[in-house]
């Protein structure tokens, strides 16, 4: 019976002999995995052989001529779509010729006048100075209109009252004034004028009226600031038994002298407000019975409520205005 140093012995052979094969064949497979690498790896393509070129046959040398130093040949410009526009006179101020007709004779008033656009506060007119007849001064009479304003309105005047600078009866401060010196006086921001119910109680004259009324612009401005703005007021409708007496005064006649004042506006860089759109009646465009006083001419105090809404809701934006509740026109940063 073997002893246990013989067993001992037995046993750790066999544990050599297994480490030695587990040896074995971990290199086996480590030379397996080399050689797999070497033969799946992508060879490099050689390049071409170049041929000798001492072997060729050289072709005949033809001379080439000596260079000679030129400037580089410019880049092509690229080919324009639109013809070349002459950039140098876009910095001057010199006058240009008109292109087109600024002429405006047949325009309906109803297209052209100021539309909604806000409501500014009453502190608007302060600076405002209404020039024109006895209608207008109703707007400074009564509590309904802006009695903050500046009043150059006269008793039975008409647009050549203010050309010919004639002394007359102011119908607010019951003054006898000279319109003209009046009107510069006040120093306004803006001019409402409404003059021309006097001229066109009689018939005809309505060429002369707007050549009156052409002039009267060019005197204002000769005399005001250059930065006033001037807005023309439509002339109201009268109430329909006033043709009767005062065939003139016809509101289908009234209609197309605010068609004239309206181009004129145009051609004269004035704005046109239609006040009639508040104070006519739609159907027959005559004044609104609400309204009416005992002339059928002037307005009792609701017209004129009526015609000073319309005014606050119908002005050019300016940056200067301020207005009842939120500027529509607020833009965030300016």
């Amino acid at each position: 019976m073997a002893d246990f140093y013989t067993y001992r012995n037995k046993v750790a052979g066999r544990r050599r002999k297994r480490r030695l094969m587990i040896v074995l064949i971990v290199v086996l497979a480590l030379l397996l995995a080399v050689v797999g690498w070497f033969s799946f790896r992508p060879t490099e393509k050689k390049p071409a052989l170049q041929a000798d070129p001492i072997s060729q046959a050289e072709p005949t040398a033809t001379p080439t001529p000596t260079p000679t130093l030129t400037a580089e040949p410019a880049a092509a410009e690229p080919r324009r779509i639109l013809p070349a526009v002459d950039t140098a006179v876009w910095d001057t101020s010199a006058p240009v010729a008109q292109t087109i007709d600024d002429g405006y004779f047949n325009t309906d008033h109803r297209m052209v006048a100021v539309p909604m656009l806000g409501t500014v506060t009453k502190d608007y007119f302060n600076t405002v100075t209404f020039v024109g007849d006895s209608i207008a001064s109703g707007l400074g009479i009564y509590a309904t209109g802006y009695q903050n304003a500046k009043y150059a309105t006269y008793v039975s005047a008409g647009v050549d009252t203010f050309v010919n600078n004639v002394k007359v009866k102011n119908a607010v401060t019951k003054e006898q004034e000279t319109p003209m010196e009046a009107i510069v006086a006040t120093q306004p921001d803006y001019v409402y004028l409404l003059v021309g119910t006097n001229n066109l109680v009689r018939q005809g004259g309505e060429e002369n009226f707007i050549a009156y009324y052409e002039r009267l612009i060019d005197i204002l401005r000769e005399n005001l600031n250059p930065g006033v703005i001037y807005y023309i007021q439509s002339i109201p409708a009268v109430q329909e038994t006033v043709v009767s007496s005062k065939p003139g005064l016809d509101n289908a006649r009234i209609a197309t002298v605010n068609d004239m004042l309206a181009n004129m506006a145009l051609r004269k860089g004035c704005y046109f407000v239609n006040v009639g759109e508040t104070l006519n009646n739609l159907a027959d465009g005559s004044q609104k019975d609400e309204y009416e006083t005992a002339d059928g001419v002037h307005f009792n105090p609701s017209g004129y409520r009526a015609w000073a809404e319309y005014l606050a809701t119908h002005t050019m934006w300016n940056r200067r205005s301020m207005y009842a509740g939120q500027n529509p026109y607020y833009i965030y940063g300016t």
